[in-house]
């Protein structure tokens, strides 16, 4: 990853913080967008902030970002019928327009100066199955348009040497986690349903958003990687 330029939203905590670490632990300069905590305070729902951002970002890494973390995202549980236009668009706005937003962005840049790349979206086991205990459509279907999103950017930026993927998490101990509001009961639903039988981490899905974003993946794009411990096998 040295000499290697890269953006991370959502980088103030959880897995957009543990990517950025493990980035700058591997040589790249790194730059985080954050609402809190990161090196630019930004939203990602808002087109003329995004675009400022990507050129702060890089104006202080010395070039366009080649590297892309789009990792910005919120939770939320509710039932379907009482979920409201405005509870629903609020996710969909942070978790689906956000990763649009940045992504073309990023990908306008690097094909103006000619450069290749490679992105990663936060995506979701919930985009692949449905769930009863933590009922959250929003949610649900945000995830499964950053899928969709995903492959069509592939596609897309096939042509300029832009690889893009995403990946699935299940639960990860990170701050957005609701399952283990519970710690016994929680406990007793991932002996249950995981097959490792234990939450994952921030630094385990890093880990995987790495080898995407590096050159051992060169030929992968396009892909929705679960990373769930065999919560969805």
């Amino acid at each position: 990853m040295v000499g290697r330029r890269a953006l991370v939203t959502g980088g103030g905590s959880g897995i957009g913080a543990a990517s950025a670490a493990l980035l700058r632990l591997r040589g790249a300069e790194v730059v985080t967008v954050d609402l809190e905590g990161g090196d630019i305070t930004a939203d990602v729902r808002d087109p003329p902030a995004i675009e400022t951002a990507v050129d702060v970002a890089a104006a202080r890494l010395g070039g366009p970002a080649d590297i892309l973390v789009a990792a910005a995202g919120v939770y939320r549980i509710q039932p379907l019928v009482e979920l409201d236009a405005d509870g629903w668009d609020d996710v969909l706005h942070i978790n689906l327009r956000g990763v649009f937003l940045t992504g073309r962005a990023v990908a306008r840049r690097l094909i103006e100066a000619g450069l290749p790349g490679a992105m990663v979206n936060l995506a979701s086991t919930a985009a692949l199955q449905g769930g009863g205990d933590e009922p959250s459509a929003h949610y649900n279907a945000s995830k499964a348009g950053v899928v969709a999103l995903t492959r069509q950017m592939a596609i897309e930026f096939a042509p300029h040497g832009i690889r893009v993927n995403c990946v699935c998490p299940g639960v990860i101990d990170t701050p957005m986690l609701r399952v283990m509001d519970d710690a016994e009961a929680g406990g007793a639903w991932v002996r249950e349903a995981v097959p490792l039988a234990r939450l994952g981490t921030a630094a385990e899905v890093a880990s995987v958003i790495g080898f995407l974003l590096s050159d051992d993946a060169s030929y992968v794009t396009g892909a929705a990687l679960p990373i769930d411990g065999g919560l969805t096998a």
